[in-house]
């Protein structure tokens, strides 16, 4: 009997696996916490489908990378089961960004699992034991929805690529599940539900779906062939031998009989509005009743064609543009040592007479090799906005124009940039001048050490004499990451930037980003701009600070702490000021005398 218990046991599970789950994942969302996101935390949310309770004690939630082949595992608890037409909500990783989920039903906080908000798999298991494999077999897993660029899916296709504001939604609240994710999910805001949710009965009657494309989706202008995926329930399509077939029309046009469920191709489009209405009727082309259909509506942008850069940066946010002037390229960003092609996602920076703008191509649509000095026109692509940068995300590749073009860097002073820093942004410009006195992070600033070297992605705050400002390492790859920070004055060239924070509100900081270390020139003394000037002792610990010159004329001192503050300043012609009131740290002497200037760091003890 136990052999036969056993048998029938298994069976029993075969059969489960292989035809439609009773719970299935209705839900993934990866882009918790990220920027922009919706929710501060991932989530899986899973239904009950049928009929009757389902104990889901000791089963798990994995996930594997789009590609990946370890698989990481968040158990359910015991005494967990799953009424019909229940949700249940399980929390993953996040951060502080966007609002807080629905009270969960499962707060993973040991090692929740991170989800990519964009391309994975995500596995709902009968155990606790981790999968294997960049693709798994069915019967290995209760449900499986894999999104993006997923090497594993159920049916034909992964569900479309996610991000930080959209999730994989199950149609009909959870009900549809043909075992295709591609037609069974819809790409969408999230909307996360727990068992608090009002039940949902899942219905037996016969429905269409169109999953994509979504309800107003805009294609870029370059599109002319949209493809419509379609997803049918409780009802057989077919000619003749099945429940009945799908009638659908675009733009009101004829009627078209289908007699599958293979996605709809809609090829010669013109730019403008389009919609798509899909019907199911029956063996003699008449209509359900009640009726099931569905529409969806979708739009081919058309492209403005803008002279210079000025035009194109005062153009509508994700509207497409095409450039038609020449504009140089001032920086490539190129991968190196450790840096991936995905960190550098194919940067580029243009400017002309008017302006400068990044290229962000992570598509890599430009395949054409550009440097520094080479030119490009008729430049076609979407305007967005990253964290207050405005970028151009290219649609087709470039040619370079011309080559060995010259860009003047802008000379300009921190208070400039830190005024109108959208009028220096993505654009070369240059300091004269100026000292880093420490790393910054939230306006504090920490002093640097002996030997610092500069690290990525770090704020640091310079000063020019008069104002305070910060230099960004925003290039992991750029060659003076690790080399030794230089502790005096010095001129740099550098690409205009600027930061916009998540917090609320929003906090706008504005920077520079030096592209290389040829772009910093030291500057080895300050002699040739105040003759035989001398500042002494330094450091000082007796409060009595000379300050000598050939000329000895009268001078204007001026004492600065590292934020900026002016601490002293006098007029004077002799050749000591009393600094005995300072605290210990580290100051910024600024000496004019006549029409020279000059910058000293002082350090008080």
């Amino acid at each position: 009997m136990k052999k036969i218990y056993l048998f029938t046991s298994m069976l029993f599970l075969l059969i489960g696996y292989t035809s439609n789950a009773q719970v299935v994942i209705s839900q993934v969302y990866g882009g918790g916490g990220n920027s922009g996101a919706q929710y501060t935390n991932d989530f899986v949310e899973l239904f009950n489908r049928g009929t009757a309770s389902v104990d889901i004690s000791g089963w798990s939630i994995q996930y594997a990378s789009s590609t990946g082949t370890t698989w990481s595992v968040n158990t359910i608890p015991t005494s967990t089961s799953i009424a019909p037409g229940k949700y249940y909500l399980i929390k993953l990783a996040g951060s502080t960004v966007g609002v807080a989920l629905p009270t969960p039903d499962l707060d993973v906080t040991t090692s929740p699992i991170n989800l990519s908000g964009t391309n994975g798999k995500v596995a709902l298991v009968n155990s606790a034991i981790a999968l294997s494999g960049s693709t798994l077999t069915a019967g290995t897993y209760v449900d499986l929805v894999g999104y993006g660029s997923a090497s594993a899916y159920e049916g034909t296709a992964a569900t479309g690529a996610l991000s930080n504001t959209t999730a994989a939604i199950r149609l009909n609240g959870g009900c549809t599940d043909n075992n295709a994710n591609n037609t069974d999910f819809l790409v969408a805001a999230p909307s996360p539900r727990n068992s608090s949710t009002a039940t949902n009965t899942c219905s037996t009657a016969p429905n269409i779906a169109i999953t994509s494309p979504v309800n107003a989706t805009i294609y870029n202008p370059l599109t002319t062939s949209v493809t419509v995926n379609v997803s049918v329930s409780n009802f057989t399509v077919a000619n003749g031998t099945g429940n009945g077939h799908i009638h659908y029309t675009v733009d009101g046009g004829a009627t078209v009989m289908k007699y599958d469920t293979t996605p709809i191709v809609l090829n010669g489009l013109a730019v403008g509005s389009h919609t798509i209405v899909v019907s199911l009727v029956d063996n003699n082309h008449a209509p359900l009743s009640p009726v099931a259909s569905a529409t969806t509506q979708f739009t081919i942008a058309a492209s403005t064609n803008v002279a210079n850069i000025a035009a194109l940066r005062a153009g509508t946010l994700n509207a497409y543009y095409t450039l038609t002037g020449n504009a140089v390229v001032s920086h490539v960003r190129t991968p190196a040592g450790t840096v991936t092609v995905n960190t550098t996602r194919n940067q580029k920076f243009i400017q002309d007479a008017t302006g400068g703008i990044l290229i962000d191509d992570s598509a890599g649509k430009i395949t054409t090799p550009f440097a520094v000095g080479d030119s490009m026109n008729n430049v076609s692509g979407q305007l967005i906005d990253f964290n207050g940068i405005l970028e151009l995300v290219p649609l087709q590749n470039q040619t370079v124009v011309s080559s060995g073009n010259t860009l003047t860097p802008e000379n300009i002073s921190i208070a400039a940039l830190n005024a109108n820093v959208n009028n220096y942004e993505s654009k070369l410009i240059s300091f004269n001048n100026i000292t880093i006195t420490g790393t910054v992070v939230a306006g504090v600033v920490t002093p640097l050490t002996a030997g610092q070297v500069f690290a990525t992605s770090t704020n640091y705050n310079v000063f020019d004499g008069t104002t305070n400002g910060v230099l960004r390492t925003g290039f992991a790859e750029a060659n003076y990451i690790g080399t030794v920070i230089p502790t005096g004055a010095f001129n740099v060239t550098a690409l205009g930037y600027d930061n916009v924070s998540s917090a609320t509100p929003p906090v706008l900081t504005p920077q520079f980003i030096p592209r290389n270390l040829a772009d910093f020139t030291t500057l080895q003394t300050q002699d040739n701009e105040i003759a035989g000037l001398r500042v002494y002792p330094n450091p000082i610990s007796n409060g009595v600070l000379h300050v000598e010159s050939h000329l000895n004329m009268e001078k204007t001192i001026s004492l600065f702490d590292v934020l900026g503050k002016e601490i002293i300043k006098t007029t004077t012609s002799n050749n000591t000021i009393n600094i005995a009131n300072l605290n210990s740290g580290i100051y910024f002497v600024k000496i004019t005398e006549g029409e020279k200037t000059a910058t000293k760091k002082l350090v008080v003890k």
